[in-house]
């Protein structure tokens, strides 16, 4: 007979069993009393006894239902000779957890140690070498710098206080032209592979007095190009004085990005992709959408079956939509119309620069 210490010890042995060793689907989903008895005497050096068992786990069946962790239905369950469980309502499930691991091995600067901490807390929803032959991993371990530099802008962002950060450009692995600005960060931003800083330059915000003005000084700052960052007082700090109006700006300014650049107004542009065949005009239009993600819609009198692909995008006059439209228009088979004044004649600007770079003079 197990004495009472353990006894207690052994229900709380039994509920990690069932959380991190049995899954509801994927990897070992099903257990047997024997099992579990084998299980808590490697645990506890002791020897259950089935009954024993049984108890505890209708003990935890009702603690996870007055917990409000799964519905009315037991969350351990009996399946012929074999103990089964379902999910919780707040568990992460198979697909969830391998996509987040999918997420940090393809991520170039997180530190691997964070995959294999998410595999050890679901062990049953990663078989043996699950890495290896998932997903080629590129992450790289991030230094304790480039931490202290997120931590020091997000407790910037939550803080309300201004950061004094020292931003340059990359020759080579040197970063240099550095200079120093004071700035009031709104919001960390993904794009590209790097994290971005969206921030109120608070020079360029000097004499702008309401919140439709204040949206001129906002800026976007990489990362990993910030040689140092430190956080300064509360009273520097320059926000929108409604916070509805800040969080539609933000919005604004980072759906009107492109390729991480931002422009200070949507731009609507119509195109046509016109293709030898309907395979030319998907093709273009593919490398294009890939670009500009969400942003493209395809037209209601599109004539796929003619070759002829017709889409509306609605994003920033950045200098990469202009490389983007080249990319577009060297597809082969596929002549490209666009249907906005000023971006043709931006893009026609473009690929005369583009032609004096390449000293082509007769274009």
């Amino acid at each position: 007979m197990a004495n009472s210490e353990l006894s207690k010890l052994k229900i709380l042995f039994i509920y990690d069993y069932f959380k991190h060793q049995v899954s509801a689907m994927g990897g070992r989903e099903s257990v047997s009393v024997s099992d579990l008895i084998k299980y808590l005497e490697d645990c506890t050096g002791t020897t259950f006894e089935r009954k024993s068992i049984y108890a505890d786990i209708n003990k935890i069946n009702e603690y996870v239902m007055k917990s409000g962790q799964t519905p009315d239905d037991a969350w351990i369950f009996t399946e012929g000779k074999k103990y089964r469980r379902t999910e919780l309502t707040d568990e992460i499930l198979i697909d969830e957890a391998r996509l987040i691991v999918d997420a940090i091995s393809t991520t170039t600067f997180v530190d691997s140690d964070l995959c294999d901490k998410i595999i050890k807390m679901f062990p049953t929803y990663f078989p043996d070498g699950y890495q290896k032959r998932a997903l080629y991993p590129h992450y790289e371990k991030m230094d304790k710098r480039s931490i202290f530099k997120l931590n020091c802008i997000r407790n910037g962002i939550e803080e309300k206080r201004s950061l004094k950060i020292v931003y340059g450009y990359m020759l080579g692995s040197e970063l240099t032209e550095k200079t120093d600005k004071i700035v009031s960060p709104m919001a960390l931003d993904w794009e590209n592979n790097c994290y971005y800083l969206i921030a109120i330059d608070n020079a360029e915000a000097k004499g702008l007095e309401n919140d439709q003005n204040l949206s001129a000084a906002l800026r976007r700052y990489r990362v990993d190009r910030m040689a140092s960052v430190s956080l300064l007082d509360c009273k520097s700090y320059v926000d929108y004085k409604n916070d509805k109006l800040r969080d539609q700006e933000l919005k604004s300014f980072i759906g009107n990005s492109l390729s991480a650049f931002s422009s200070g107004r949507p731009t609507h542009i119509g195109i046509t992709i016109n293709g030898k065949t309907r395979k030319d005009a998907l093709k273009a239009y593919g490398a294009f959408a890939s670009k500009v993600s969400d942003k493209v819609r395809i037209a209601d009198d599109t004539k796929l079956d003619k070759g002829i692909l017709k889409i509306s995008v609605t994003t920033g006059s950045a200098p990469t939509l202009y490389t983007d439209l080249f990319e577009l228009s060297t597809f082969e088979n596929v002549d490209i119309e666009i249907d906005n004044d000023e971006v043709c004649r931006e893009y026609g600007a473009f690929i005369k620069k583009a032609a004096r770079a390449a000293k082509l003079k007769n274009l």
